[in-house]
């Protein structure tokens, strides 16, 4: 019997013109949304591969110099495109792929592409994250908003439960029915990019990335499920195809558009972001005068001269067995590091509270709740970006290290110890780490699946 149901429900929906044009758009998109990601994917990759390459080529050719001077020349750190940017390039084009390695002061992460970009770009970038999170559930609810209420409009309910099939064999039929063609759309969605990264990649390549790939699928599966149940049942309980669409429309509306825009709004006012002059005003003060007992700059040094005397037990800094200066650069690097670590500890804290409250509005939106766990699993989030930056301050501290340690017994360092000083590379955490931080966003998936499928029984006891 489900499998009539299920028949006479795919038959409908192909003779009806509408659905054919809907099916032919949305192919459309899907193979607009690929070839972005895969473009994106593939140029982005080689540039920045090529980028990190040449600087440091530049840094570690520039001949005979004072070894502290050329460390001043420095190096950019990139941050390669993340394994999965072709599915989702989540917000790598708002923070920046490049921080500047040189000695004194932490970079900032640099080179926004959006700053580069049109003002079309703020409507997005299509591609299989962007259709997933925006554009499925619109078809999705196109799809189901008179799964149900079309019997009635029809006046055909009666018929249908005259026969012999059980309201729940109806229930399950219908929903199987559109969960067929939603399904048909997800596979699509998940293997157009996986045979795109199998030909880029090759077979070694994609290996590694199945697993992460594999827990993409599943929620992309979870999600789609949830809101064919979700539109099912507003089907079901208004029992009018006009009113279920205004209701899902409604709906889509709130949760893609209304609840990020005010949720971003009440974050920035509830958590207000340090301007950059307030934080160079700041870290200015810190460094040059110190915090609590640290002393201003000067009495930090005149310390550290009498310290070295009392250690080699001389009594001029000219009869150090190393040269001062670079012990004092040495000791600036660390008193400065310490006052850039607690700014950035600041304003990480401010970050991840607006973060907290993003994530809690997806309470009122599975399209927000998708879209965190898109962006966690395919490494393209906030926390990646803080663990690319943090990385790379680490680097640029070794490379002071090296440069101070040699400049302390040398005054001219040529190619041959510019070599020495390594190369940077990035790789982003592993699945374990991006489950962790996308723990919350599971469990608000899983929680509008429940509430789905609780409307949808309500909706069974109210209906039939």
């Amino acid at each position: 019997m489900l499998r009539l149901l299920i028949g006479k429900e795919l038959r409908e929906l192909r003779r009806t013109t509408n659905a054919t044009w809907l099916l032919t758009g949305l192919a459309l998109l899907v193979g607009l949304a690929l070839y972005n990601g895969y473009t994106y994917y593939t140029t982005r990759s080689a540039f920045l591969r090529q980028s990190q390459q040449t600087t440091y080529e530049q840094f570690v050719s520039q001949g005979d110099k004072n070894p502290h001077l050329g460390a001043h020349f420095g190096f950019y750190a990139y941050k390669p495109t993340a394994d999965l940017a072709l599915l989702d390039n989540g917000i790598e084009d708002y923070t920046g792929n490049s921080f500047y390695l040189e000695p004194h002061k932490r970079g900032e992460v640099k080179f926004r592409e959006v700053s580069d970009a049109t003002a079309l770009r703020s409507f997005g970038f299509l591609n299989v994250g962007y259709f997933a999170q925006l554009l499925l559930p619109l078809f999705i609810f196109l799809l189901t908003h008179n799964l149900f209420s079309k019997e009635w409009e029809n006046g055909t309910i009666k018929l249908v439960l005259s026969a012999r099939v059980s309201t729940g064999q109806l229930l399950v039929g219908k929903l199987l029915a559109a969960g067929v063609v939603v399904g048909a759309v997800v596979a699509v969605l998940a293997l157009g990019p996986l045979g795109l990264l199998a030909a880029h990649l090759g077979l070694d390549g994609l290996v590694p990335l199945l697993p992460t790939y594999a827990c993409y699928v599943a929620g992309l599966l979870l999600y789609a499920a949830l809101l064919t149940v979700l539109g099912g049942a507003v089907s079901l309980l208004t029992r009018n195809s006009a009113l279920a669409l205004v209701v899902l429309a409604g709906f889509w509306l709130l949760g893609v558009f209304l609840v990020p825009r005010l949720t971003s709004e009440v974050a920035r006012r509830t958590h207000p972001a340090t301007t950059a002059v307030a934080f160079d005003d700041h870290t200015f003060h810190d460094m040059q005068y110190g915090v609590g007992n640290e002393g201003t700059k000067d009495q930090r040094r005149e310390a550290l001269a009498d310290s070295m005397l009392a250690r080699y037990g001389v009594r001029r800094l000219e009869d150090l067995p190393v040269y001062f200066i670079p012990v004092t650069i040495e000791a600036a690097e660390k008193s400065d590091g310490r006052v850039m670590d607690r700014a950035y500890a600041a304003i990480e804290r401010n970050e991840v509270r607006q973060n907290r409250l993003v994530q809690l509005s997806a309470l009122l939106s599975p399209f927000l709740a998708f879209r965190e766990l898109s962006l966690h699993l395919t490494a393209t989030d906030l926390d990646t970006h803080r663990d690319f930056a943090a990385q790379a301050e680490v680097h640029r501290r070794r490379v002071g290290r090296i440069v101070d340690a040699f400049y302390q017994k040398n005054t001219v360092a040529g190619n041959a110890f510019w070599r020495t000083v390594p190369q940077f590379a990035y790789a982003a955490p592993g699945l374990g780490w991006r489950l962790r931080h996308a723990t919350g966003p599971v469990l608000l998936l899983l929680g509008w699946s429940v509430a789905a499928g609780g409307l949808l029984v309500l909706a069974k006891k109210i209906s039939l």
